[in-house]
């Protein structure tokens, strides 16, 4: 019967958490060279000299064309179309939101597309979602080890792989201060 050193528990275990290891550290790196601002969107909206707080709350939703014009007046976007969501999806990209939202599909003026999510009765915008956007919203769903809907930071296998990381670590230390 072959015997199992912690040699090769350590090599075969590190095979298996290497891919894990590499998203981590890739997604970590990408998460420290962006401004969380930006990602969100922030550069898109207008600057305001000083600022409004508009809590009005109609029964009635906007028209499209109001609703255009309050992204036109808030942000530096051109509005092209807007559709209403009024159904939520898994991992969509104003998961979190309260619905219905307005989608106000907007472009820039060197004509990236950006979405403006926008509350269809008091105007406000919510979210702004560009590609940075979504390849950061890619990132953590690699780094939190959640690929669907990239919400769930306590699932159960982050935590397993958190804790064979740690014992591949731990023993990668304790085999290279051990003789052979």
């Amino acid at each position: 019967m072959a015997r199992i050193t912690l040699r090769k528990f350590h090599k075969y275990i590190s095979l298996l958490i290497a891919i894990q290891l590499l998203l981590w550290t890739i997604s970590g790196i990408y998460f420290s060279f962006n401004k969380i601002e930006n990602v969100r969107g922030e550069q898109y909206l207008a600057i305001q000299v000083k600022p409004t707080i508009e809590r009005t709350i109609n029964e009635k939703k906007l028209d499209f064309e109001s609703a255009k014009r309050i992204v036109e007046k808030k942000t530096i976007l051109i509005p092209q179309s807007i559709e209403i969501i009024e159904e939520s999806k898994r991992g969509s990209e104003y998961r979190g939101r309260e619905l219905p939202l307005y989608k106000v599909i907007s472009a820039t003026n060197d004509g990236k597309e950006i979405n403006v999510y926008q509350n269809p009765y008091s105007g406000e915008i919510v979210a702004i979602r560009s590609s940075q956007w979504r390849i950061w919203d890619l990132m953590w769903g690699f780094h939190i080890m959640d690929w669907v809907d990239r919400d769930n930071i306590d699932n159960t296998l982050l935590k397993i792989f958190s804790f064979i990381a740690l014992f591949t670590s731990i023993s990668g230390v304790v085999l290279f201060f051990k003789k052979s």
